[in-house]
């Protein structure tokens, strides 16, 4: 069966050797073909341009000439495309310069969403990093969550970060003394987050492009809603006091290598000299570890280790020797200088390894179908963790 473009040439041919034609029937009969396929032959010219309508006939159209016509349809519409770029270009330009600076100043207004249930904070959070343009910060002071939740976060981070997204975290000094939290934190700084570390923070907290902040509603509880902060005017000013945090806090390399130090009282881990200062307060263990978000046994060895290396018999004969130390004196006058945290509760941290199920608060236990550290959402919010 003759394709198209051939049926066309026979076609063409014959226009061209008579003429033209009134009829498609003369023109069937002409040209050697049957009614069918001079539509189909006809057709193929049209589009080409290689015939034409005049005088009730239907006649050939020179090459050249189709060639032509075709040229100045498709400059015209060029010209019209061009108009229509013209005008959708103008329409850009005043969205973005005369009516989203408008909308702009209305987002700096506070609002404040309430969100609950795992998925929809997990989606949320998700969606805030997905727009997210400039920066992360977050800060976590404890307790962490279940291992799987940390992996999951550290993936989701080398995405951000390969955008070219910004980083930071604040995590308490306490996770130096656990092995595999010393990894994870190395691991997060190897994909290129800025990391630091904390004596104690007030509570979790995530700031994206200092526009919107995600922090617990309730700070030292597990599972419960958080808030979604929206507007510049108050979530800079959040962003204020974690830029005072962040420059308290040491960095994951300086506070390794303090953790790896001697055993003389000028070389205090930072966790010892936040220990004793807290001690000096008046602190009671509970308090300690309550501020620093380590559990209580951590903190009476850390009080052990300092009576052991100091000869001391008890935790006043251990104060006594340290105020004798000239050396310590000046350690705790620099660790004092720093102010000090938020004012408000802080969240009672437990570290999973220190703390047997036993010891937990019922209120604390951890259901048998999730990690103890809370939702997936909970420590994302908290510390890019979930």
């Amino acid at each position: 069966m003759p394709g198209d473009d051939e049926l066309a040439l026979a076609i063409y041919q014959a226009l061209r050797a008579h003429g033209g034609f009134a009829s498609e029937a003369e023109l069937g009969r002409a040209a050697g073909v049957d009614g069918e396929q001079v539509r189909r032959g006809r057709r193929r010219l049209e589009e080409l341009g290689l015939l034409q309508h005049g005088d009730g006939l239907l006649e050939p159209v020179e090459p050249e000439t189709a060639l032509l016509r075709t040229m100045t349809a498709y400059q015209a519409s060029a010209a019209q495309q061009a108009s229509a770029a013209a005008s959708l270009q103008q329409l850009t330009d005043a969205l973005m310069s005369v009516y989203r600076p408008a909308v702009a100043g209305d987002t700096s207004q506070v609002e404040v969403e309430f969100i609950t249930g795992s998925r929809r904070k997990g989606r949320t959070l998700s969606e805030l990093d997905a727009t997210c343009r400039h920066g992360v910060d977050s800060m976590h002071p404890g307790p962490m969550p279940h291992a799987s939740v940390l992996e999951a976060s550290l993936e989701r981070d080398e995405v951000t970060k390969a955008r070219g997204i910004r980083l930071r975290s604040i995590y308490p000094l306490a996770l130096l003394q656990n092995p595999r939290y010393v990894r994870y934190l190395q691991r997060l700084s190897d994909v290129g987050a800025e990391v630091r570390l904390l004596d104690h923070a007030p509570c979790d907290i995530l700031i994206h492009d200092q526009s919107t902040a995600c922090l617990p509603a309730a700070p030292g509880t597990l599972g419960g809603p958080m808030l979604l902060v929206r507007g510049t005017a108050l979530v800079r000013v959040m962003s204020g006091f974690y830029e005072d945090f962040w420059l308290r806090a040491t960095s994951l390399e300086q506070a390794r290598a303090a953790a790896d130090g001697g055993d003389s009282v000028a070389e205090l881990t930072p966790q010892e000299r936040t220990v004793i200062r807290l001690m000096a307060g008046g602190l009671s263990d509970d308090q300690i570890a309550r501020k620093t978000g380590v559990h209580r046994r951590t903190v009476q060895r850390t009080v052990a280790k300092l009576m052991e290396r100091l000869h001391a018999s008890s935790r006043f004969e251990a104060g006594l020797k340290l105020a004798q130390s000239p050396e310590f004196a000046r350690t705790l006058r620099v660790g004092s200088a720093a102010p000090g945290p938020a004012a408000g509760p802080t969240p009672a941290g437990q570290h999973p390894d220190d703390q047997h199920p036993a010891d937990r608060h019922p209120a604390e236990q951890p259901s048998p179908d999730r990690p103890s550290a809370g939702s997936d959402a909970e420590a994302h919010a908290a510390g890019r963790s979930g």
